[in-house]
């Protein structure tokens, strides 16, 4: 799996099903408009190694409207980016402040693990003062 192909995968969850058919120019609506983002963006940064930031990122209207939290949101742009060139990397993607603090409750090894985490406590997914987010899997 590709960093593109990764993001579609979140894109089908977070609206339950595709929101372009096809990602080439003139095959769908919704994709030219995230396209014609990405284009206003690039034409405001030409430097070859811009970056965005929490200020400053394409705006595609679908993923403003229903995107959240924006670090989310910027992390799905920065993996969808139409030019393959400066596309994040999954290195790049593994560095995002967001990214890291994802916990999975999966250990590294298949022996019965003596912890668990209980979501169903109010505070189980603040870790030091600072909230997390929680994986869960249920794999028999």
């Amino acid at each position: 799996m590709d960093v593109w192909g990764t993001a579609i995968i979140m894109i089908y969850l977070t609206f339950g099903g595709n929101i372009w058919t096809r990602a080439e120019r003139g095959a769908a609506p919704l994709y030219d408009s995230f396209c014609k983002g990405w284009d206003k963006w690039n034409a405001k940064h030409p430097e070859p190694d811009a970056v965005l930031n929490d200020r400053d990122y394409p705006f595609f209207e679908a993923f403003d409207l229903c995107i959240n939290p924006p670090a989310l949101r910027r992390l799905l742009l920065s993996m969808l980016n139409p030019d393959p060139a400066k596309r994040a990397s999954i290195a790049d993607i593994a560095g995002y402040r967001w990214f890291k603090n994802i916990e999975c409750c999966q250990y590294d090894s298949y022996d019965d693990p003596a912890k668990y985490i209980d979501a169903s406590k109010k505070n189980a997914t603040h870790v030091n003062g600072q909230k997390k987010i929680f994986c869960h899997n249920h794999l028999p």
